[in-house]
């Protein structure tokens, strides 16, 4: 039942937002809003759990196949999510780079064995509680709850997409203009790049929406093109030589 499936993927979704904002607050010492919707879901929690309790219930009663496969499982579609996040938006939400075993980044050893635990443990003793009391109760409540929730929900990704969305076209629109100042300038800017380009870059950066300034602070990484950007557009609004530096690079 849609509507059912809809209300699970909320809850879990929820549950994900929370551990995640939880933990990371913790261990940042500040508020850490996870995830890159407006709202307090991480949709691959949600898709997680129903997946888990739809395929793996079988397994309780196993409890290292149960784990393993938890485990596998939760690593393909964490590293299935960062690459087609990647692809569609230039961006990371997670980097596990720096910790051993990973791959590529997007998954490693620890984490995965963190969610092969997690789904030995929560399998049986919350999701599927929580899947049978949801199925329990009358179709006009979840319906309606979950009419509510989709349209929340598709406003909310609407809303970041776009965001995202406009984010990289507003870094584009200042490299654009920063190098039509420098071809219409020549030397000056040749001499002057990073102060001269400032005024480009400090005009526009008041103009950033919210939501994208927490998505220049808490995305992990970009991919090369959009990191480097950034990185040269941090330089500029500081007034470093950055003409000089490249032109330094080129000898």
């Amino acid at each position: 039942m849609f509507a059912a499936f809809v209300l699970k993927f909320m809850i879990f979704s929820f549950c994900g937002w929370l551990w995640e904002t939880v933990l990371y607050t913790i261990l940042s010492g500040k508020f850490e809003n996870r995830g890159f919707l407006y709202g307090p879901f991480c949709p691959i929690y949600g898709f997680g759990a129903n997946i888990a309790a739809t395929l793996f219930g079988s397994l309780i009663g196993s409890p290292l196949k149960l784990f393993f496969t938890c485990m596998i499982s939760s690593a393909l579609l964490e590293y299935l999510t960062s690459f087609i996040l990647e692809k569609f938006f230039g961006a990371r939400w997670w980097d596990y780079s720096t910790i051993p075993f990973n791959l590529n980044g997007r998954i490693c050893l620890s984490c995965s064995l963190a969610f092969g635990i997690a789904g030995l443990i929560l399998l049986p003793g919350a999701i599927l509680p929580i899947i049978a009391y949801i199925d329990s109760l009358p179709l006009e409540v979840t319906s309606t709850v979950a009419i509510i929730l989709t349209g929340f929900l598709g406003g909310d990704t609407f809303l970041s997409i776009n965001n995202i969305i406009d984010l990289n076209k507003y870094i584009e629109d200042i490299e654009r203009e920063i190098n039509e100042r420098r071809e219409a300038a020549g030397k000056f800017i040749e001499e002057h790049g990073g102060n001269a380009a400032r005024e480009v870059v400090m005009r526009r950066v008041p103009k950033l929406s919210r939501k994208q300034t927490y998505l220049i602070k808490n995305i992990y990484s970009f991919t090369s093109e959009n990191k480097e950007k950034i990185i040269r557009l941090l330089k500029i609004s500081v007034g470093y030589p950055l003409d000089a530096e490249e032109s330094e690079k080129s000898k």
